[in-house]
């Protein structure tokens, strides 16, 4: 969930090809092949396996399971992608449909603008879609030593400038993409329309979830190691964004949809809270609509692809406007 095209490691110089045999040597024979009993033991296994299950709110289920570890946000429809000089490095990003409104998707921690490639093209049916690699990941340039919602929030503005695609936007971000998606349509209400939040990390769940001593409240140490250069930095600047999205007292007067995974009545105490604070979540937004997906995880995008495509659609539909109308107010 720190997280939100898709959960991508840096691929660039034979340090990171290392980076990436080495996770996929361990944890591969995890969350691919079961882990085998025989090799590391029942305990350590169980142990191992609960402590991704709880990592899940905090990194991306694709960059768990190494399932993007052969993909690259260059390397998907790579003619079709832009790239942009933005903040001081090379943005690369897609748009995709034409015509109002212009949704732009946030991917989560450890994700690129891949992770959106099977649920784009059908939101791009009803309007046009931008999705993006942030600063380290996919086709952009490396990131700075600590990224923060402020650098994010200058690296948007900057890149929707370049595209030359006009608001007003409605920001839809997963997971760390929904705080940065939340500071954002905070700082730029004029050119919002609306704010999509997927799963999103509540600015305070950290807080919460440490005051009630749950394990995993932030991400282990011996995951950090084998993340990409922009989610390290992301990492290194969470308690900054965390900050700064709690600081906003003003909660954007525009539609607002949040999207959550379902949680049984028999969850686990860190499932409870995440539970109670995506509730929370909404009601910081007045009017919002807080949805739970019939099934599936954190990555709704993925788990319940059709559902996320029309419940979107949904709430794009009172926004929508013929693709000769630009912008779309």
């Amino acid at each position: 969930m720190l997280g939100a095209p898709s959960d991508q490691m840096a691929s660039s110089g034979s340090d990171e090809k290392g980076s990436k045999s080495k996770f996929r040597a361990f944890l591969d024979p995890i969350t691919v092949s079961h882990l085998s009993e025989n090799a590391v033991g029942a305990d350590r296994c169980e142990g191992f396996s609960r402590l991704l299950r709880r990592s899940l709110p905090l990194l991306g289920a694709a960059w768990l399971a190494g399932a993007a570890l052969d993909l690259h946000g260059a390397d998907a429809a790579a003619r079709d992608v832009r790239t942009a000089q933005v903040d001081g490095h090379a943005v690369a990003y897609q748009v995709l449909g034409h015509g109002g409104p212009v949704l732009v998707l946030i991917s989560g921690l450890g994700d690129g603008m891949d992770t959106f490639k099977a649920v784009a093209p059908d939101l791009a049916k009803s309007a046009t879609v931008i999705v993006y690699d942030r600063a380290g990941y996919g086709g952009s340039g490396r990131a700075a030593a600590i990224r923060d919602a402020a650098a994010a929030d200058r690296e948007l503005v900057g890149l929707l400038k370049a595209s030359g695609v006009k608001g007003p936007y409605v920001i839809a971000g997963h997971s760390l993409g929904g705080l940065y998606a939340e500071y954002f349509a905070a700082h730029h209400p004029g050119e919002v329309a609306g704010l999509i939040l997927e799963d999103s990390r509540p600015a305070d769940f950290t807080r919460r979830c440490q005051a009630a001593k749950l394990p995993l409240c932030v991400i282990p140490p011996i995951l950090e190691r084998f993340m990409s250069n922009g989610a390290r930095a992301e990492l290194a600047g969470l308690d900054d964004t965390l900050a700064q999205v709690a600081a906003v007292v003003r909660p954007l007067p525009k539609p607002v949809l949040v999207l959550s995974h379902p949680v049984g009545p028999n969850a686990k105490p860190f499932d409870a809270l995440w539970k109670a604070a995506q509730a929370d979540l909404a009601a910081r937004y007045p009017g919002s609509r807080h949805l739970t997906a019939p099934a599936g995880g954190h990555y709704i995008h993925k788990d319940q692809g059709a559902w996320f495509v029309s419940r979107v659609a949904d709430f794009l539909a009172p926004m929508r406007c013929p693709a000769t109308a630009s912008p779309c107010a």
